[in-house]
C-alpha cells in the first residue's frame, strides 16, 4: 500500500484485486488496474491517500471480508474519505445482494463509488433508476460467476469421466502425463481399510491407529488420521477403478477383503462375528530368493508359487514398494484453465 497526501483536494483509495494469474497475463494486473485509478484520480483532481490490493481473492467473498477490502473500510471510515475508485465492478462484487447492501453503507458514509468501466460516473443508490441500474449490472457480474462455476463443475465431472487429472495427489491413484491410473498396492490399502470400517466397524481413529502403526504412510508421506481415513475410503472417484481399461493384478483375489465392501456402502455392515480379529494387511507381492516382488515387475502365479509366505507391509523393504517421488508442483493444478 502506498500513502500520498495533498492538502485541499478530494481524498480518495483506490482498490485493486486480481484473483489469479491468467486474469493478470490477460489485463487485469495490479499495475495496470492502479495505472488506470491513478490517471482518473489525477483527471478528477482526487488526493489518492492509499492503495487498497486484494491478490488472489475471489469477488465471491463479500467486500468487507477480504484482508484489504476490510482494512480499507476502516480506513475510509476514520480519514475523511470520499471517494472509491475502482476498474470495474466485479473487482468488487459477484452478489447482487452483496453489491446493493455495500452502496447503501458507502452512502450513509457519505463516500462515492467510482467506477472506470461507466466512465467514472458515480452511483445514485437513492434513486429508483438508479438501483435498477446496479441491480441488473450486479446481475450480469452474478451470473457469469454461476456460469464460470458451472463450466468448472462440468470440466471436473469430464475429467473424472476420462481418468484425466483434475486435482492433486489422490491417494490410490498414480498419474502420468496427465492420465490417470490406480496404484493397485494404494488400492489395496484403502480395501483393508474399508473393511475395517465397515466390516468390523471399527472407528476412522482406530483405523488410522492400525495404518500408522503397520508404517503405511499417505500419498505424500504423511500420517494417517480419522479424518483422511473416512473422506479416503467414502471417496466415490475409486470406483473407476473397475473400468474395464484397468486390469487388477494377479494377487489382487488372494486377500479377503479386496472388493469385499460394496461402493455404495454408507454404514457398518456387520460381516464377522463380533469381538473377531480382523485379518493382517500382508504383503500383497509373493516371495522369490527371500524377498518380494513389486508389482510392476511381477510375473508369478501366487497359487503355483511354493513355498511363500507374506510378509507385513510394514515389514517390507523400502525399495521393495515402487512409490512416486512426489513434489509440490504435482499438486496444483489451474482451475483458470478449464
Amino acid at each position: 500500500m502506498s500513502e500520498n497526501k495533498i492538502e485541499d483536494l478530494p481524498n480518495a483509495v483506490i482498490y485493486l484485486r486480481v484473483s489469479s494469474k491468467k486474469q493478470a497475463d490477460e489485463g487485469y494486473s495490479i499495475p495496470s488496474q492502479e495505472v488506470n485509478c491513478k490517471n482518473y484520480a489525477q483527471l478528477k483532481k482526487y488526493n489518492v491517500a492509499k492503495i487498497f490490493i486484494d491478490e488472489g481473492v475471489s469477488a465471491t467473498i463479500h467486500l468487507w471480508n477480504r484482508p484489504s477490502g476490510k482494512a480499507m473500510k476502516e480506513y475510509v471510515g476514520k480519514n475523511n474519505i470520499q471517494h472509491i475508485i475502482v476498474v470495474k465492478m466485479d473487482r468488487l462484487f459477484r452478489n447482487v445482494q452483496d453489491l446493493l447492501s455495500t452502496i447503501d453503507e458507502l452512502k450513509i458514509m457519505n463516500v462515492g463509488l467510482h467506477l472506470l468501466e461507466f466512465q467514472g460516473q458515480t452511483i445514485d443508490t437513492t434513486s429508483a433508476m438508479g438501483r435498477f441500474f446496479l441491480t441488473v449490472i450486479g446481475g450480469m457480474a452474478e451470473l457469469e460467476s454461476g456460469q464460470i462455476s458451472e463450466r468448472t463443475k462440468e470440466a471436473v465431472k469430464h475429467m473424472k469421466r476420462e481418468n484425466k487429472r483434475f486435482t492433486g495427489e489422490i491417494y490410490g491413484w498414480d498419474c502420468k502425463d496427465g492420465n490417470l491410473s490406480p496404484n493397485w498396492y494404494e488400492q489395496y490399502v484403502i480395501d483393508y481399510m474399508r473393511d475395517l470400517f465397515y466390516g468390523y466397524g471399527y472407528s476412522g481413529y482406530k483405523v488410522s491407529k492400525i495404518l500408522n502403526d503397520l508404517g503405511e504412510r499417505g500419498k505424500l508421506g504423511g500420517i494417517w488420521r480419522s479424518s483422511t481415513v473416512i473422506r479416503t475410503i467414502n471417496y466415490e472417484f475409486h470406483e473407476n477403478r473397475d473400468n474395464a481399461e484397468f486390469t487388477k493384478p494377479i494377487w489382487w483375489s488372494n486377500a479377503t477383503f479386496t472388493d469385499l465392501i460394496p461402493w455404495a456402502t454408507k454404514s457398518c455392515l456387520n460381516l464377522h462375528p463380533s469381538n473377531s480379529e480382523p485379518p493382517k494387511m500382508s504383503s500383497p507381492y509373493p516371495m522369490a530368493f527371500g524377498k518380494a516382488i513389486p508389482q510392476k515387475i511381477q510375473t508369478i502365479d501366487v497359487e503355483s508359487t511354493s513355498n511363500t509366505t507374506p510378509i507385513l507391509a510394514s515389514e517390507l523393504k523400502p525399495d521393495s514398494v515402487i512409490r512416486k517421488e512426489i513434489t509440490p508442483s504435482d499438486c496444483l493444478i489451474n482451475w483458470d484453465e478449464l
